[in-house]
């Protein structure tokens, strides 16, 4: 007889959550309350992302990361403008932030890179992350070939699934860019805004239900985007199932092309204010 686990079925974590997104523009957003709260649902993925901060703000709030030493976090990434103070204040410091497994993202730098100090990665990158509107890309670079995101993807959204997010004015959303907000960081709990009857309404639904990427090959091991879409299909459940804006394959074609040249795009490219960021 076997031995070996059956490992063909989606494992669900005991956590309530695992993913926080939190973007900043205020050090003070990262204060005990929040750090506790972090801690108390057990979130294993923590990303902080700087929008306008000053590099002492930076670094003020990096020095907290210590508090988070005893908690369930696996991971700690960190996106940043590029600064080569920031670049020496993390070699200098980098056994000392945290316990935990650190990756920081330098963007917008005329040169790019990467190193790994102990528990520290720091990848330095050209191009610039316009925080929020640069999420959401579906490209062949970040197709996941992880079993575990496969199996989740088959039963859950591959973006949304026990995720939440505080966006730079402290609203509580299953992901910065979405419009819908369950409440302020500032007199809600992450755990009250769990709680919402509509927070959990993305967290089932797969590419199987989406529009074009139904027909796709890649469905199961690329990230959707219910945030950025090309807003033409709505569901019976008032479900925005259309195709992620920022995909440039069709799959009955086979075929990949930039997708923000697509003239059927442009309308929600306007829709989203995105012709700023895009490429010229």
């Amino acid at each position: 007889m076997s031995t070996f686990q059956n490992t063909s079925e989606f494992k669900e974590t005991p956590s309530f959550v695992d993913y926080l997104i939190l973007d900043i523009n205020n050090s003070d957003i990262l204060d005990n309350v929040l750090l506790q709260q972090i801690c108390d649902l057990r979130i294993k993925y923590l990303q902080i992302r700087f929008s306008e901060l000053e590099l002492n703000d930076i670094i003020k709030v990096i020095r907290k990361l210590s508090l988070l030493n005893d908690s369930s976090i696996n991971e700690l990434s960190l996106v940043a403008n590029y600064d080569l103070q920031l670049v020496i204040f993390i070699k200098e410091n980098h056994y000392s932030i945290s316990n935990k497994f650190l990756h920081f993202i330098l963007h917008s730098s005329d040169e790019q890179g990467s190193q790994t100090l102990e528990h520290v990665q720091l990848s330095i990158i050209k191009n610039r992350i316009n925080i929020p509107l640069s999420c959401g890309l579906v490209d062949l670079k970040n197709i996941n070939l992880n079993r575990n995101f496969y199996l989740e993807a088959k039963q859950h959204n591959s973006c949304l699934h026990k995720k939440i997010a505080i966006d730079i004015e402290g609203n509580i959303k299953n992901c910065p860019s979405m419009p819908q907000s369950f409440g302020n960081i500032k007199d809600t709990t992450l755990e009250n805004a769990l709680n919402h009857p509509e927070y959990k309404k993305y967290w089932n639904l797969t590419k199987d239900s989406i529009e074009v990427c139904k027909d796709c090959e890649f469905r199961y091991i690329c990230t959707d985007c219910r945030a950025y879409t090309e807003q033409t299909n709505i569901n019976n459940e008032g479900l925005d199932i259309s195709k992620p804006l920022k995909c440039g394959y069709n799959p009955y074609t086979g075929e990949w092309e930039e997708w923000s040249i697509n003239p059927l795009k442009q309308k929600a490219i306007e829709h989203y204010k995105m012709k700023d960021i895009l490429k010229k």
